[in-house]
């Protein structure tokens, strides 16, 4: 392990982060989708982008995706972030997104500017913006249920294809098979064939409801990420890859709660599977020995996700639960299938056949539970080479028949219970209602705090702002002390703290890291102010880079002074 990390490029972490931003296409018609995409060479979790996106009021923005992919550069690993934005113009015109901010790390980037051209009419060659289609199988579907998805790229119009990486399927409520089928075949639209790259997969709906399913990845030129299957000519990308993201639009799931009804042994699944006989390893074995018992599912989809019925509880059978012994590939006329063991010990030399082990699933299509439940399957059972006390010591004999317990009324209590105070139904005393409205207050009062919370979490520089008035306010009731004890050198130390503390929230910035010339930047009176600041500043950097060890006392004089600066930035933490 440790030489496999060691072996590892280098993730690149220093290089300070840039932002781009630019359409596709730049020209669109009047309404038609345009692409805003917004890369940073940065970490996907260290980047804060804002809720809305300033644009012209004429563009309609709405977030579809975002990803982070990490390609090779220069010997190093360069993690790439990007947003994709969905504009329309109302009307045509060149509209803008302007240059804004995003966070990166804690630090401000700047997004530039970018602008789209929206026309009445475009040249026949126009190519609109490149984009996944997702298509689903079905889109009325039962909870529990697979269904399989697909996901096209069409070629550009030169017929050239690149891959995908980094492909997801995105949508609270679903369950998506990592597993991607990929093939290049080449469909017939608007009179030409068009190459298109296919990844085909299976999704499982795990929640009720209206369901959005959308899909997402990222060019990577002429990786595949693995096997592909080609149907015809087909011209792939050359050269790096681009890592551009695309995303799809969302494809609506009405997700259903299974019908009440289930059979015996309904372990989840759902689709039209069949059994097939189930089969034993031996049809002849001896009391206290393991037989095998192999029993086949066939269905269309989703047997990697099948589960085995339980075994069933019986006094003359031991019967462990089931081991999954992989899959049998479709033959003509039939599915593949999954295959599972159950080992089953007999107890007693009295049983001629297994038990039957109760099996169902429900079919989506006829919308009911069918019934496939292991029949039993004969077996003869021999006594031959048994212990003389095998009668008195199997489980099967020594079991003690259960009772059943018949309900009965308990008798009359000895003691008096509880008192009431009054017959009078709760719902009718005088402080019921307020303990009716007291959810309803306890709802508001968190809804509040939550609120104060999400606004501070999107504005941090109130935050900011709180600490330093707080840490400002300390250390001007030190710089009192100070100044009653005639402590030149500590008066000196916090007037430089305090106003380096106010001005800090403004940059942002580490207090001590202020020179005095960013604190002047921040006064409005750039003669008298600035002045006092400069003062301050030059007597404790004379005491750090001089000869002398001791500030200069003469400062305290100019309380009244610093004071007037003080309570002037004070009053800025405050906007």
């Amino acid at each position: 392990m440790v030489q496999l990390m060691t072996s590892q490029a280098p993730v690149d972490i220093s290089s300070p982060p840039v932002a781009t931003a630019s359409f596709d296409p730049p020209v669109v018609r009047a309404g038609e989708l345009a692409i805003y995409r917004v890369t940073v060479n940065a970490i996907e979790s260290a980047i804060r982008v804002p809720a809305k996106v300033p644009a012209a009021k004429e563009l309609t923005v709405q977030a579809t995706s975002q990803g982070q992919v990490l390609p090779m550069a220069a010997g190093m690993i360069r993690p790439t972030t990007t947003f994709n934005y969905a504009v329309r113009a109302s009307k045509s015109g060149l509209f803008n997104v302007p240059a804004h901010y995003i966070e990166v790390s804690g630090k401000p980037v700047v997004v530039p500017e970018a602008w789209l051209e929206a026309l009445e009419e475009l040249p026949e060659n126009h190519e609109p913006a490149r984009r996944l289609n997702l298509e689903a199988a079905v889109t009325n579907v039962f909870v529990g249920q697979n269904f399989p998805v697909r996901i096209l790229l069409s070629s550009s119009r030169s017929n050239s294809l690149e891959g995908l990486s980094q492909l997801q399927i995105n949508g609270d409520g679903f369950v998506p098979d990592k597993n991607f089928h990929a093939t290049i075949e080449s469909p017939q639209r608007q009179g030409r064939l068009v190459p298109t790259l296919i990844y085909q997969t299976t999704v499982r709906a795990v929640a009720a409801g209206q369901l959005s399913l959308s899909a997402q990845g990222f060019t990577a030129g002429n990786d595949f990420g693995g096997r592909i299957v080609i149907f015809g000519q087909v011209t792939l990308a050359g050269g790096p890859a681009r890592n551009i993201l695309l995303d799809s639009d969302p494809v609506t799931i009405n997700a259903r709660p299974l019908p009440p009804g289930a059979l015996a042994g309904f372990t989840g699944a759902i689709g039209p599977f069949t059994r097939d006989p189930p089969r034993l390893e031996t049809n002849s074995v001896r009391a206290g020995d393991p037989a095998q018992l192999t029993v086949i599912v066939r269905g269309e989809a989703g047997l990697a996700q099948l589960v085995p019925p339980p075994p069933p509880r019986s006094t003359q059978w031991q019967i462990f639960p089931a081991t999954e012994g992989g899959f049998v590939p479709a033959t003509e006329g039939t599915y593949p299938g999954a295959i599972f063991h159950y080992t089953l010990i007999p107890l007693t030399t009295d049983v001629r056949a297994t038990p039957a082990i109760p099996f169902s699933c429900f079919d989506p299509v006829a919308e009911k539970f069918l019934d496939l439940t292991v029949p039993p399957v004969p077996i003869t059972v021999t006594g031959e080479n048994l212990p003389a006390d095998w009668a008195g010591i199997s489980p099967a004999n020594s079991r003690e028949p259960a009772t059943e317990t018949k309900l009965s009324l308990s008798g009359l209590a000895s003691a008096r219970g509880v008192t009431a105070a009054t017959l009078t139904p709760v719902q009718l005393r005088g402080w019921f209602p307020f303990a009716q409205l007291s959810p309803l207050l306890v709802f508001a009062a968190l809804w509040s705090v939550e609120r104060r919370r999400r606004f501070l979490e999107a504005n941090p520089e109130f935050v900011r702002r709180r600490r330093a008035r707080r840490e400002l306010r300390r250390h001007r009731r030190l710089l009192q002390r100070a100044v009653a004890a005639q402590d030149g050198d500590e008066f000196v130390r916090r007037a430089i703290a305090s106003l380096q503390i106010a001005c800090a929230p403004h940059y942002p910035a580490e207090p001590r890291a202020l020179v005095c010339g960013e604190v002047q930047a921040l006064l409005t009176d750039r003669n008298g102010d600035a002045r006092v600041v400069q003062r301050f500043f030059d007597a404790a950097n004379a005491s750090r880079f001089g000869t002398s060890t001791r500030m200069a006392g003469d400062l305290i004089a100019h309380q009244p002074e610093l004071n007037a600066v003080l309570d002037k930035l004070e009053e800025r933490l405050c906007d």
